[in-house]
């Protein structure tokens, strides 16, 4: 199956709200952490707590912070969209309407590595959620506040 192209910046452009936002990412939820997840647990490694448990419960979240990062980054620096993304025809390009690049999709994303931190990982991610989806809301342009730092915007 070949995914449809995400479409490209033009003049008419405008950013993608938080509704279609949102299912992109539970559409890559769906389609990719769903199976790595059951993969992490036939290795062996315990259910995730983000950050907040024990050794053990914190290598999984490390491991599930470092793999979303590296998607988000692998996919959005490289084709500007993830599966769940250009399933719904959205696209992150940097303010000028060119591609985002290595750089910029991880500064975008780096919020998705404060699972690294023990014990109040999971926290952090939280707020930092929270932060990106009320910018994404009131933002007239529908950019977060990680897509104002990056310099990105999503396209609808």
């Amino acid at each position: 199956m070949t995914l449809p192209e995400p479409p490209r910046l033009d003049t008419g452009a405008t950013g993608a709200g938080l509704g279609r936002r949102f299912a992109a990412r539970l559409l890559d939820v769906l389609l990719v952490f769903l199976p790595v997840s059951l993969l992490l647990a036939i290795a062996g490694l315990p259910p995730p707590t983000f950050g907040l448990g024990g050794t053990e419960a914190w290598t999984h979240s490390a491991v599930t912070a470092l793999l979303w990062t590296g998607f988000y980054v692998m996919f959005e620096g490289t084709g500007g969209a993830t599966p769940g993304k250009r399933l719904l025809r959205l696209q992150v390009v940097r303010d000028d309407g060119h591609d985002v690049g290595i750089a910029a999709a991880l500064v975008r994303n780096v919020w998705l590595l404060f699972g690294l931190v023990p014990w109040i990982g999971g926290l952090l991610q939280l707020a930092a959620v929270i932060v990106i989806a009320v910018t994404i809301a009131t933002d007239g342009q529908h950019r977060g506040r990680h897509d104002r730092l990056a310099g990105t915007m999503v396209t609808s």
